[in-house]
């Protein structure tokens, strides 16, 4: 009978998947789709690919002999974490030994390499089963599921499911004489840098538009991917994040989204905000579960005696700037002020690799970002402080279905627009 129900949970989720893959235009393709074609990630395989193995594995798990206690469970997970951390060290050692003239250790640290990347492949699925069923508890008790016929059974929906993985960079295009996020390419997770400019350049030439690949820390695909170079606390974080947009797609909030500037701004803000909550939770109960007594809190320290560079202050006078540039007509005179100040972020230990209008038009879609100019997130955090709970919040701004009506929900509120 369990099997039968996750069987039902199984084909519940295939079809949000099918509707993630075509309702936001994925199998459609564009002018730059064409150009980024030898680079172009398959969202169809990457479903082909993981899905039937997480479920199939999911099932496996109902077999008798398959259950950990907990106590187990949470030293799994903190044993893939700890194989990260090495992961990563590994890499940074192989790296630095390839721009050496010492290459006698590369074979030694590239086994060790495989051998880590191994044990973590080994335990990765029922480490991922135990992040999601946390999360998936939290957001459960917020009242953050969509129902249906299968909510009797216990089947919350939409799942909880992530890949811990390689994330895919992202090509972002935005015109020339405006920061407007027009088209989103994903690219294969390796794409050379050097193959990124190249198409940054292909799309300035043949389409005069503004282009720039930019990595991911995670993408709402079915599963979602998450980049293993988070820590347990920022994996966390970053899959809530995903779930959330998986959520919002049962709503006008997030089937708007794409529509306008605003509608993507609240749904990246919106995820944000509650990947944060919910991320910062989830990790707080495996600590807490794992520690006798709970940690004592960490001194603050004095603050220092110089001040500080500031990166958001900077960073947004920036994007006041070009935006004044471009309008009034200025492209050119926006771009090289762009890099004047990209090299003036790097001077002051902040690199970034191209600072264009494909920049701004994509992290200025996270109004918590430094990039953005947008009042949107201290709007959405005086909602979240005027609910009684996160899923209050979310049930409020999820029947959001244009930036009109964010405004009048603003005013009904008392808050300022």
């Amino acid at each position: 009978m369990h099997v039968f129900w996750a069987v039902l949970r199984y084909a519940a989720f295939a079809l949000v998947a099918l509707l993630l893959l075509t309702g936001r235009g994925a199998l459609n393709f564009s002018p730059v789709d064409e150009l980024a074609a030898s680079h172009r990630y398959s969202l169809v395989q990457w479903e082909l690919a993981t899905f039937p193995e997480k479920w199939l594995y999911r099932l496996g798990l109902m077999l008798p002999g398959n259950s950990l206690d907990r106590k187990a469970e949470e030293e799994l997970v903190r044993e893939f974490f700890e194989l990260a951390d090495r992961r990563r060290g590994l890499e940074e050692a192989i790296r630095v030994a390839r721009a050496g003239a010492e290459t006698g250790n590369l074979d030694s640290l590239r086994a060790q390499l495989a051998a880590v990347e191994a044990d973590q492949a080994a335990i990765r699925n029922r480490v991922e089963e135990i992040m999601e069923g946390e999360i998936d508890s939290i957001v459960f008790e917020e009242g953050l599921h969509v129902g249906g016929p299968l909510s009797a059974f216990g089947v919350h929906f939409p799942p909880v499911d992530f890949r811990v993985q390689a994330s895919p960079p992202v090509t972002i295009v935005s015109p020339r004489d405006r920061i407007e996020r027009l088209e989103d390419v994903l690219l294969r997770p390796d794409t050379a840098v050097e193959d990124r400019e190249v198409l940054e350049e292909a799309v300035l030439d043949e389409r005069n538009q503004s282009a720039l690949v930019i990595s991911t820390g995670g993408v709402a695909t079915v599963p979602a991917v998450i980049s293993p170079n988070f820590s347990m606390h920022g994996t966390l974080v970053t899959a809530a994040h995903e779930w959330m947009h998986h959520y919002l797609f049962f709503f006008p909030l997030g089937q708007g989204y794409g529509r306008n500037a605003e509608l993507t701004t609240l749904n990246e803000t919106v995820a944000n905000i509650v990947g944060a909550e919910v991320g910062k939770l989830a990790y707080e109960r495996f600590r807490l579960r794992q520690e006798d007594t709970p940690p004592t809190p960490e001194e603050t320290p004095p603050p220092p005696e110089e001040k500080p560079f500031d990166f958001r202050a900077e960073m947004r006078a920036t994007r006041l700037r070009t935006e004044e540039l471009l309008a009034a007509g200025l492209i050119d005179e926006a771009e090289r002020y762009m890099e004047e100040r990209r090299l003036f972020l790097a001077d002051n230990g902040y690199y970034i690799r191209k600072l264009n209008q494909a920049y701004f038009a994509f992290h200025g879609s996270y109004a918590d970002s430094a990039a953005s100019i947008s009042p949107i997130d201290g709007q959405l955090r005086a909602i979240r402080e005027a609910s009684d709970s996160l899923g209050d919040f979310v049930r409020t701004v999820a029947s959001v279905s244009s930036h009109d009506e964010f405004l009048k929900l603003l005013a009904e509120l008392g808050i300022e627009s």
